[in-house]
């Protein structure tokens, strides 16, 4: 009994420190942390630059035609634009998930404003007849575009300051397609007159890459604000309907031009963004 009195006190001890060394391993060292995931949603305004772009517009129809005199028909063919729009400013919301230290995959959303341009040059027919006089802003549209990325974070998580690239495929869509100023101009009365008409730029599928950097406000804060230059790959089919009626006959007529537009535009993005993560 007396010994159990002696015993007791200095084993407890013992045994609680050869626990502690039996649980941090082998070499006495405490186990590593468990794996962190990290995610990340940023919110803010994007401007959008498109591409100017020059068109060779070409008439599916490829004629006017004349039911009454078919001698007079004409010939439309092809003639050439220039697609300038405007740069605007638009809008983004993006998230992203870090499964490990230095690589994330993200999705984001980009909506621009309207955009509006396009300088159309005159052509003539077969018989001399102008059909397009100076027409500038005939094109309004506004683009929506959707990426997914995988990004490459070079620097250590403790810093501060995160700068990424990232590669990945876009879609692209458009909405609010307006035609304006579409016409001719009237070799009789000399006037331009206008013509109604719709436009459809078609959907498209591209790649696309940023760079871009997060500026966290401190190790223990969520908030961060990010800056990131974009670019996309985007080929459309722009396609222009104009309806037109022949009085005297009363005759209607509709011709489709349709041509190849390369959009690309470059965003810069400025937003703020919270990030939060948890051990798996």
């Amino acid at each position: 009994m007396k010994m159990t009195r002696i015993l007791i006190p200095v084993m407890t001890p013992l045994a609680l420190a050869i626990s502690s060394v039996a649980s941090a391993g082998p070499a006495g060292y405490a186990p590593p942390p468990p794996p962190t995931q990290e995610f990340k949603i940023r919110i803010g305004a994007a401007y959008i630059s498109p591409n100017s772009d020059n068109v060779t517009f070409a008439d599916s129809l490829l004629i006017w035609p004349d039911p009454i005199n078919p001698e007079f028909n004409r010939q439309w063919g092809a003639f050439r634009a220039n697609i300038d729009p405007s740069d605007e400013w638009g809008w983004f919301i993006n998230a992203e998930w870090k499964p490990m230290d230095h690589w994330g995959v993200s999705l984001s959303y980009t909506d621009g404003d309207r955009h509006s341009g396009g300088h159309r040059r005159g052509w003539h027919d077969r018989f001399g007849l102008p059909y397009d006089g100076r027409r500038r802003n005939f094109a309004r549209w506004e683009p929506q575009m959707t990426a997914a990325y995988l990004n490459w974070y070079p620097l250590d998580p403790s810093c501060l300051i995160q700068p990424y690239m990232g590669v990945g495929l876009n879609y692209t869509d458009f909405s609010s397609e307006r035609l304006r100023h579409w016409g001719w101009i009237n070799p009789f009365t000399n006037r331009a007159e206008d013509w109604p008409g719709r436009l459809n730029l078609g959907d498209n599928w591209g790649y696309t890459w940023q760079l871009g950097v997060d500026f966290n406000f401190g190790h223990d804060s969520s908030w961060l604000i990010n800056l990131a230059v974009i670019y996309y790959d985007v080929d459309t089919d722009i396609e222009v309907d104009t309806f037109f009626t022949d009085v005297p006959r009363q005759q209607s007529y509709r011709h489709r031009f349709g041509g190849d537009y390369l959009f690309d535009p470059w965003v810069f993005n400025i937003g703020v963004g919270y990030k939060f993560d948890f051990h798996w």
